[in-house]
């Protein structure tokens, strides 16, 4: 896609030749004229910028004291605060600049702060500005030991709920609650956790599995390290994650006693019921009994839970709801506008056989996260469907080199080799992966170079899987249309409430 049509997908060209404006208008106002007032920022609103860590040592203190903040005030009815991911990319798009990071959120005000060692303690400096004129209306510097850590983002909560929701002291304690955990060495594994779930890579999600477990040796009733635990179970199943002592196959079965142990110790956790319905999406593969009801109750807690409806969407994707996952995935962007896996998924799913929405969607995810080898992947076959192969091979290769050696980026690089011509190099990185059935990428590798006799004998072999289904549906399987075998399992697959053939 040229850069014109790009800027046009995100509102940044006209396309227009560039005018010259008036000095002022009929009216009195600046140029440009006729264009209607853009309504003043609530005066409620805030975003809680990302901390800065002054040591990249301290980057998941940063960060995670950052979200818990904006969680905390998130909890405040009179608050209105935006998104850790839109704040985190209004932030690298101008950083340093309040005024213009206030104005592209729509915000009056911003909390920012830093973070940084002194001695044996932790200082934190915390300022509440005036977006529009970067003036500080309050700030502090705290010094906190370790184990004063776990009541600071409560504290600085307080601070600003007053000050922006127009609470009272008593009032706004009441309305953050309770402290998740009274051990600071749990909630510091904890916010390591989260910090390595967030990189979304093999082994940042099994070294987050191993902190999580770690917060709740240390504290068996912290009830958002073992949902958070669970989910990160949930994500390595469903990006063919192997961690080091939980095999795939049985992965979600074995982890739905975490879930499950989560919810005992807290039934509100939407964390916990977005891990159960992902896991009894693969623990029930051929009903799926459980799945949808488990989204919709993580939903029901924390309707802005952008991942959750995220999510969602692909339990309805994997049951061929595509419309219904077209408007979860959505609602996601809503949320948090710019999710780059969002808009990744809104072109593999629901628009795969409109080649050029799909790619206008996938081009969107890359530019939000171009650094992302499954996003990619993704553009690269969304491109080679398009006809684009140059690209195509530019996006796989690119792909590959980000994350060696994975299932999913090689076969995804042999699809494209396939149709470029040079079956040669596609066999040699299929042969990486021979006699793996347990993601659909590597079977259609197999098709993509013609050997549909043992995809087939692959898919006949697999564990049930609800994704494959679905799967089978893609234009990569399209050379397996008509045949008997194919459209056999096609309906031993198919779950109950499945739409489409």
């Amino acid at each position: 896609m040229n850069r014109t049509r790009l800027l046009l997908v995100f509102g940044l060209a006209s396309g227009a030749p560039t005018a010259r404006l008036p000095a002022q208008c009929p009216d009195g106002s600046p140029p440009p004229c006729g264009r209607p007032a853009v309504a003043p920022p609530a005066a409620s609103s805030v975003a809680v910028l990302y901390f800065d860590a002054r040591d990249t040592a301290d980057a998941y203190l940063a960060d995670g004291l950052t979200e818990d903040l904006t969680s905390l005030l998130g909890s405040v009815t009179s608050v209105q605060v935006k998104a850790p991911g839109v704040v985190r990319r209004a932030q690298q798009a101008t950083p340093g600049n309040a005024p213009a990071i206030a104005r592209a959120l729509g915000v009056r005000y911003l909390v920012d702060g830093s973070v940084r060692r002194v001695g044996m303690q932790v200082r934190v400096s915390i300022r509440l500005l005036n977006g529009a004129t970067a003036i500080a209306t309050w700030g502090n510097v705290l010094d906190r030991t370790p184990e004063e850590l776990l009541g600071l983002p409560s504290v600085i909560a307080r601070e600003v709920a007053t000050r922006v929701g127009g609470l009272t002291p008593s009032s706004a304690a009441g309305a953050l609650g309770a402290v998740r955990t009274r051990s600071a060495a749990a909630y510091d594994h904890y916010l390591r956790g989260n910090f390595l779930l967030a990189l979304r890579s093999p082994d940042g999600t099994a070294r987050a599995v191993a902190e999580y477990r770690e917060a709740e040796r240390l504290d068996s009733g912290f009830a958002a390290a073992i949902g958070r635990a669970a989910y990160a179970h949930a994500i390595a199943r469903v990006n063919y994650y192997r961690l080091p002592d939980t095999p795939i196959e049985s992965l979600a079965v074995r982890v739905l006693a975490v879930a499950d142990r989560a919810l005992r110790r807290d039934s509100t956790s939407s964390d916990a019921w977005m891990a159960r319905g992902f896991l009894l999406a693969f623990s029930n593969p051929h009903t799926m009994e459980g799945s949808l009801q488990g989204f919709e109750r993580a939903i029901a807690l924390d309707p802005k839970n952008a991942e959750a409806h995220h999510q969602y969407a692909q339990i309805l994707n994997w049951l061929g709801r595509h419309d219904d996952a077209d408007r979860e995935l959505h609602v996601a962007l809503a949320l948090d506008p710019g999710r780059a896996i969002s808009y990744a998924d809104l072109g593999w799913w629901t628009h795969n056989r409109e080649t050029a929405l799909a790619v206008v969607q996938a081009d969107s995810a890359v530019a939000f996260d171009p650094a992302s080898p499954m996003i990619r992947s993704l553009r690269a076959l969304a491109r080679l469907l398009a006809g684009d192969i140059r690209g195509a091979l530019q996006d796989a290769e690119l792909a590959d080199r980000l994350q060696p050696g994975d299932i999913l980026m090689e076969n995804a690089l042999a699809i494209v080799l396939a149709r470029s011509g040079d079956t040669t190099q596609a066999r040699a990185l299929i042969a990486h992966w021979a006699g793996r059935t347990d993601h659909f990428m590597a079977i259609a590798a197999l098709v993509a170079i013609g050997d549909t006799a043992e995809a087939l004998d692959r898919l006949e072999r697999a564990s049930p899987d609800p994704h494959i289904w679905a799967a089978l549906h893609l234009p990569e399987f399209d050379a397996l249309h008509g045949n008997p075998r194919y459209e056999r399992l096609l309906g031993a697959l198919r779950p109950p409430g499945a739409v489409g053939p």
